[in-house]
């Protein structure tokens, strides 16, 4: 199933988890869309940001542009979460 609407709002349930592996500890992901119900498995944190990645860039964005730390639109940078009101 690909990825064909680009949205300026994405609104998830991120659930994380590890698990045992033969060759360690590693981390599982859930993402599940609140909007419609529609739940994503992911096997490592890797694929996870590959899918956030292809779901908010386009074409016509530049690349670099804005801190990552931005609020897109406030101009403002996040509150730590222990602070978020």
């Amino acid at each position: 199933m690909g990825i064909t609407k680009h949205s300026d709002y994405h609104s998830y349930l991120l659930r994380l988890w590890r698990v045992e592996e033969y060759i360690g500890q590693e981390w599982r992901g859930s993402l599940e869309n609140v909007e419609n119900g529609e739940k994503r498995g992911f096997a490592c944190l890797e694929e996870l940001l590959d899918y956030l990645c292809q779901i908010t860039l386009t074409k016509d964005e530049p690349s670099g542009e804005g801190s990552q730390n931005e609020v897109q639109g406030s101009g403002e940078k996040p509150a730590p979460p222990d602070r978020v009101s």
